[in-house]
């Protein structure tokens, strides 16, 4: 694969410009990389962070954030989306359609979950 150095990510970054990959492979590539170098990390980390809950309410501060970011990104590929209409990409505005609407789903879960949080007051005993 080939890759910029260092050196030329950080020229581009000045022109507000980033580097493109020229293959499929190349993408997958680069994908698979930065998910396997982030991945223990992020199991360390969201492992202690899920131990230290004690309670239902515990979940919520996290789910609450998590559904901001979901609903960033779903705004973010919304935003690609158009701009692939307007480039005339069609089927990367059938994908970036897809995974928008996978996203929403997402969004739709983790406000559920959030809202599941909260305790259900008990019902007094019937006589």
């Amino acid at each position: 694969m080939k890759k910029p150095s260092r050196l030329v990510e950080f020229f581009y970054g000045l022109f507000g410009r980033s580097y493109a990959y020229e293959s499929a492979d190349e993408v997958r590539e680069v994908i698979a990389k930065n998910s396997y170098d982030a991945l223990l990390p992020r199991i360390g980390t969201h492992t202690k962070g899920a131990a230290q809950i004690t309670d239902s309410l515990g979940f919520q501060p996290g789910l609450v954030d998590l559904h901001g970011e979901l609903h960033d990104t779903w705004h973010y590929l919304t935003a690609l989306r158009g701009r692939a209409h307007d480039l005339g990409c069609d089927q990367l505005v059938v994908t970036l359609g897809l995974a928008a609407d996978d996203v929403q789903k997402a969004l739709a879960s983790v406000a559920l979950a959030a809202e599941e949080t909260v305790p259900v007051p008990e019902l007094p005993a019937s006589r």
